[in-house]
C-alpha cells in the first residue's frame, strides 16, 4: 500500500499544472488574433467555424465558473469526429486536401479543436507553437505592410500568452493584461535594432523566401488561349498585373503595348499558342529606348511583360545598369515574346530595356506560311470577305488598309458584354451582332487577313496603365488586358490594332472612356477620382515601396548597398564580427537599462529592509512567517507613539509589493516617497529601545 501511495504521489507531482481561467482566456485571444488575418483567404464557412469553436470554449469556461464543482468537458471522440468531418469538408470545398491552401484551412480548424480540449499548461504551449505556424500563413498570399500590421496584434498577444503560461496561478501579474502586453512590446522594441542589423548584414538567400507549392487557381492573368469573352471577363478585375518604375519620361498611352502571349493556332473558335517557339533576337537598344523596372505579380505562367519591342532579357536581380543580368533565367522567342524558364510563382522584380516600335523583321525567311492556316470549315462569310478583299487587287499593305477601312465604316460597338454565338462566332460577330471586345476585333481581323492571304497572328498582353502620382510609377491592372493583331507585310511584322479603329478612346485614354455608363467597368478603372480612388492609390504606393525596399531586398541589392556604404571591402568573417560586436553592444545597453529600471523598482524592497533592520536592532525582529501588516501591528503595540508611521510603512510596502500594477503616471513614485518619509519619521534603533523601556 505504501509503494502504491508513493507511486500515486509521484504521478500527481509529475502531472502538468492545469490551465487557469486567465491563461485560457489569453490562449483564446491569441488564437482569434491569429485567425483574423487568415480568415479573408479562406471560404466563409471555414473562417466562421474556426472562430465559433473558440467562442464555444469561452462559453464552456463561463459555465465552469458558474459551476466550479462540475467542469464542462467535450468527449474526446466528439473532437475526433470534428477533425474528420473538417478534413472531409475542406477536401470537398477545395477539391483536394494535400496542398497549400487546404492544408492551411485544415490547420485553422484543428487549432480551434485543440483549444476545446486544452486543459493543461502543456496543451497551452502546444497551441502557442501551432499558432506560430498559423501566423506565417497570411504571408503566402501577400507580403504587404498591411499583412505585417495585421500580424502585429497576434504577435503581441502571443508574447503575453507565453508570459501568462510561465507565471504561477497565484502571481499578482497573472491577471494584468496591460502589463503583459507592455512587457511583450518592450521586448519587440528592444529587438528592432538587432533585426535591422541582421536585415542589412545577414547573407540573403538566392531563391524565394517562401518555398511552398504554388496554387494555380489563386491568381488571375492572361492564358495561353483566347476564346470569345475570355479577355472581357479578365477586364472585369481590378487586380494588379504589374507595376512599372520608369528611369525617365513615361511613354504616352498609345505607345504602352505590353507584349505577352502570341497566339497563332485557330480552331474555328479559340486561339492558342504554338507548341514550340524558336529563340529570337532582341532589338538593338539605342536612341529613343526606354529603361524601366517591372514588379510582376505571380500568375503561374512563364511569360513576362515588356513594352514592344524588348531590347534586353529580364534581370530578376533588380540591379542597376552596371549589374549583369541573371544568365539563363529568361529568353526571347522568335515572335518577340519574353519567356521565363520557370513559371512566375513569386512577386518578380526585373530590369528591362525596350524600343518603342510597332514593327520588326521576320525571324526566318518564308515563315509566313505558318500563319495562313485556317480550319477547313466554319465562318464562311468571313472567308468570303477575306477573298473579296484580296480580289480587289493591290499589295498586302493595301489589303490591310482596306480591312481597317471596312471596320471603320461598319457600325461596330465596343462592349464588355458581347452576345455569345454557338456556331461560327467570327461570322456572328462581323455580320450579325457587331458587338464585341478587343479579342473579337483582333481575332476576326486575323481570320480576315489569313483568308485574304496575308500572314497574321493574335498578340495578347496589356495596353495602357494608370499613373500613380503618389509613388511616381505606372499601375497595370487586369482590366488593362488587351488583344491586337500582327500582320507580315514585305518581310516585316507590323502591329495592327483594329480596336483602335473602332474605339480609339480605349487606346488613348483607357477602358472607362470607351465604355457606356451601363457597362460593368471595374471600380478603380472608372473615371471617378474621389477620396476612394485617392486612398487606394496612396495605399498602393505604400505597398509598392514596401515591396521595393523591404520584400525585394535580395542578394544583389544587398551587395549594392554594401558597395554604396563602403563595407564590401571587408571579408565575411569581419562583417560577422562587426555584426556580433554591434549586437553585444546593443544587448549591453538594453540590459543596463533593464538593470537601472529594476533598481528603481526594487527601491521599496531596500526601504522595507531598512525599516526591518532598524526594528530588529531595537529588539523586535520580524518572524519568517510574518507579513508587513502583521509586523507593523506588533510594532505599533510596542511603540504606540509611532503607530501612524508603522501603518504607513506597512501599507505602502504591501501595496507596492503585492498590489496590482500602478496604471496612473507617478502613482508608484508617490507610494515610494510615502514609504521613505514614514521611515524617516522613525528614530534610530537606540532611541527606539529607550522609548520602549
Amino acid at each position: 500500500m505504501t509503494t502504491v501511495a508513493r507511486g500515486a504521489r509521484r504521478r500527481a507531482t509529475a502531472a502538468p499544472p492545469a490551465l487557469t481561467a486567465a491563461q485560457t482566456r489569453w490562449i483564446g485571444a491569441m488564437i482569434v488574433c491569429a485567425q483574423l488575418p487568415q480568415a479573408p483567404h479562406l471560404p466563409w464557412w471555414i473562417a466562421g467555424f474556426g472562430i465559433a469553436l473558440v467562442g464555444l470554449r469561452f462559453v464552456l469556461l463561463r459555465r465552469d465558473r458558474a459551476r466550479p464543482g462540475a467542469p464542462a468537458r467535450i468527449p474526446s471522440w466528439t473532437l475526433v469526429l470534428f477533425a474528420v468531418a473538417a478534413a472531409l469538408a475542406v477536401r470537398a470545398s477545395y477539391g483536394y486536401l494535400v496542398g497549400r491552401d487546404p492544408s492551411v484551412a485544415f490547420l485553422y480548424i484543428l487549432i480551434a479543436i485543440k483549444f476545446l480540449e486544452a486543459r493543461t499548461v502543456r496543451d497551452g504551449s502546444v497551441l502557442v507553437a501551432l499558432v506560430s505556424f498559423l501566423l506565417v500563413t497570411p504571408f503566402f498570399h501577400g507580403q504587404s505592410p498591411v499583412a505585417a500590421l495585421a500580424a502585429l496584434p497576434a504577435l503581441l498577444v502571443l508574447g503575453a500568452t507565453l508570459d501568462a503560461l510561465a507565471r504561477p496561478a497565484d502571481s499578482p501579474f497573472a491577471a494584468a493584461p496591460r502589463a503583459a502586453i507592455l512587457r511583450t512590446a518592450r521586448l519587440f522594441v528592444q529587438g528592432i535594432p538587432i533585426a535591422a542589423l541582421m536585415f542589412v548584414l545577414f547573407p540573403r538567400i538566392a531563391g524565394p523566401l517562401w518555398g511552398v507549392p504554388f496554387e494555380a487557381g489563386a491568381t488571375t492573368g492572361l492564358s495561353d488561349s483566347m476564346a470569345p469573352g475570355s479577355i472581357s471577363e479578365l477586364s472585369l478585375s481590378d487586380a494588379v498585373a504589374f507595376r512599372v518604375d520608369f528611369d525617365g519620361a513615361v511613354p504616352p498611352p498609345a505607345q504602352r503595348y505590353w507584349r505577352g502571349p502570341v497566339l497563332s493556332r485557330f480552331d474555328g473558335r479559340a486561339w492558342t499558342m504554338a507548341p514550340r517557339t524558336a529563340p529570337g533576337t532582341l532589338a538593338r537598344f539605342g536612341a529613343g529606348g526606354l529603361a524601366y523596372t517591372v514588379t510582376l505579380e505571380p500568375h503561374g505562367k512563364p511569360w513576362l511583360f515588356a513594352l514592344e519591342l524588348p531590347a534586353s532579357l529580364p534581370d530578376p536581380s533588380g540591379g542597376g545598369e552596371d549589374e549583369p543580368p541573371a544568365r539563363g533565367y529568361a529568353f526571347v522567342s522568335s515572335d518577340q515574346q519574353l519567356l521565363a524558364r520557370v513559371p512566375v510563382t513569386q512577386v518578380l522584380r526585373y530590369r528591362q530595356l525596350s524600343m518603342l516600335r510597332d514593327a520588326f523583321p521576320e525571324a526566318e525567311r518564308g515563315e509566313g506560311a505558318d500563319f495562313l492556316r485556317l480550319p477547313s470549315r466554319g465562318n464562311p462569310r468571313t472567308m468570303e470577305l477575306g477573298r473579296d478583299l484580296r480580289a480587289r487587287g493591290g499589295s498586302d499593305a493595301a489589303v490591310v488598309a482596306a480591312a481597317l477601312a471596312w471596320f471603320r465604316a461598319e457600325p461596330f460597338f465596343y462592349t464588355l458584354m458581347p452576345p455569345l454565338a454557338e456556331r461560327d462566332p467570327v461570322d456572328a460577330f462581323l455580320f450579325d451582332t457587331r458587338r464585341g471586345f478587343c479579342e473579337h476585333f483582333a481575332g476576326a481581323f486575323v481570320v480576315m487577313m489569313r483568308a485574304a492571304g496575308v500572314p497574321a497572328r493574335v498578340v495578347t498582353g496589356y495596353q495602357g496603365g494608370e499613373w500613380n502620382p503618389r509613388g511616381g510609377y505606372l499601375i497595370v491592372r487586369q482590366s488593362d488586358a488587351h488583344a491586337w493583331a500582327e500582320v507580315l507585310v514585305d518581310g516585316t511584322w507590323r502591329r495592327v490594332d483594329p480596336t483602335a479603329t473602332v474605339a480609339p478612346s480605349r487606346i488613348e485614354m483607357g477602358l472607362s472612356y470607351a465604355m457606356a455608363d451601363t457597362e460593368p467597368v471595374p471600380l478603380f478603372a472608372r473615371l471617378d477620382s474621389g477620396w476612394l480612388k485617392t486612398s487606394q492609390l496612396a495605399l498602393d504606393a505604400l505597398n509598392h515601396a514596401w515591396r521595393t525596399h523591404v520584400v525585394g531586398f535580395n542578394r544583389e541589392r544587398q551587395r549594392k548597398l554594401w558597395r554604396d556604404v563602403g563595407i564590401d571591402r571587408f571579408a565575411g568573417w569581419q562583417l560577422a564580427a562587426l555584426a556580433a560586436a554591434l549586437g553585444v553592444a546593443w544587448a549591453g545597453i538594453a540590459l543596463g537599462l533593464i538593470g537601472l529600471r529594476r533598481a528603481t523598482l526594487d527601491r521599496e524592497r531596500a526601504l522595507w529592509s531598512q525599516a526591518c533592520t532598524r526594528l530588529a536592532q531595537a529588539g523586535l525582529p520580524r518572524q519568517p512567517h510574518e507579513g508587513p501588516i502583521a509586523y507593523a501591528a506588533r510594532a505599533s503595540r510596542r511603540w504606540p507613539q509611532f503607530a501612524i508611521a508603522f501603518s504607513a510603512i506597512a501599507e505602502s510596502y504591501a501595496t507596492l509589493r503585492y498590489g496590482p500594477p500602478r496604471t496612473r503616471p507617478g502613482e508608484r513614485d508617490a507610494l515610494v516617497a510615502t514609504l521613505a518619509r514614514a521611515i524617516d519619521v522613525l528614530p534610530a534603533a537606540g532611541d527606539l529601545r529607550s522609548a520602549a523601556s
